[in-house]
């Protein structure tokens, strides 16, 4: 006994406080390397910037305009070649940037949902894209549900900057 407490409730009371100390520095390092890796994704996502420099702006959205005037016909198989170009737009840009995989769904995979915001609303129109090319009998697509796949895709590539 010192002062008064047992050896064994200061030990208790030690072991409380480390523990303590130990979850909040946990906490302290798992803030730290999403922030890491959220600044490479930034840093990533510049280099990306730098090699879409290379191709102007009016390239990169006149290809974008045309999957828009595909989405304006009143064909059926215009719409569904809307979302398989917009589809390969966002593949396009996801090898450039870095991401790996074989196709765009193992590089969807490979991205945080933190480093990139619309990446659930990418992921529902790469699956709309998946049923199109893979159910196409019997996939029925409305032009209101055509119209949504684009809108989803469009908010990912203006997150990626790759349109305005």
């Amino acid at each position: 006994m010192i002062y008064g407490i047992s050896l064994e409730s200061f030990l208790t009371g030690f072991k409380i406080f480390s523990l303590i100390v130990s979850l909040v520095l946990m906490a302290v390092i798992f803030y730290s390397l999403t922030r890491i890796f959220k600044v490479l994704f930034k840093k990533h996502l510049a280099d990306f910037l730098d090699i879409w420099s290379e191709q102007p702006a009016e390239a990169r959205n006149s290809r974008w305009q045309e999957v828009k005037k595909k989405l304006k016909s009143e064909n059926a198989s215009d719409w569904k070649f809307a979302i398989l170009e917009a589809d390969s737009i966002l593949d396009d840009v996801m090898k450039r940037i870095g991401y790996a995989g074989a196709n765009l769904g193992e590089r969807l995979v490979n991205i945080e949902p933190s480093d990139f915001d619309s990446l659930s609303e990418v992921w529902e129109a790469h699956k709309v894209r998946n049923r199109l090319a893979h159910e196409t009998a019997d996939f029925k697509l409305s032009k209101e549900r055509a119209e949504e796949v684009i809108d989803l895709y469009e908010k990912g590539l203006k997150e990626l900057e790759y349109i305005s």
